[in-house]
């Protein structure tokens, strides 16, 4: 028999979410470690999945029992630790916040490219783009040509001093964003 004290320690930033084997799930502020005595008799896998805002990380800490030693498996290795001594075996998650841009991940429903494109050059279509802060711009009612979209972007952009546009325009048979004017 081998007895061992697993500590389960948060090394980030992050409040952290935690399930070992089903069904051990606790919650770890940064900086804190929840401890646990075990006995193990023979060969042992615990399965560990962590998850913080937007972030989630799984591993496989595994007790090899013929030589005493332990391991930690995971594809993402570079938010794992194991530290192994006096009979302590200590696994550390360093995973953080996810956040992805200035707000949450957005999605819309639309007509794919393909769709659109399948007329002669696309239009009739509103007319969009992206200014540098982030914005997106729409025309208020279909355009006819290229040329039409052009000459509103360009009012949009006088319209909105300082900004200029990120990205190459686009069309769409759906409107999205900010309609302007």
């Amino acid at each position: 028999m081998a007895n061992f004290i697993l500590r389960w320690a948060n090394r980030s930033q992050s409040t952290q979410d935690w399930m070992v084997d089903v069904p051990d799930q606790f919650t770890l502020a940064p900086d804190y470690v929840r401890t646990v005595n075990v006995t193990l008799n023979n060969d042992y896998t615990f399965q560990i999945a962590v998850s913080t805002e937007g972030g989630f990380a799984a591993a496989t800490l595994n007790y090899h029992h013929g030589s005493g030693n332990w391991t930690l498996h995971s594809n993402t290795p570079n938010e794992w630790r194991l530290s192994t001594g006096n009979g302590y075996v200590t696994v550390a998650c360093m995973l953080e916040d996810v956040y992805v841009g200035r707000n949450r991940l957005e999605y819309f429903a639309a007509r794919p490219e393909a769709d659109i494109a399948s007329t002669k050059d696309g239009y009739p279509a509103y007319q969009l783009y992206q200014d540098d802060t982030g914005t997106i711009y729409c025309t208020p009612t279909k355009v006819k040509s290229h040329q039409v979209g052009a000459m509103w972007i360009k009012a949009c952009l006088a319209a909105h001093p300082g900004t200029s546009c990120d990205g190459k325009p686009w069309i769409s048979e759906d409107q999205e964003g900010v309609i302007w004017p």
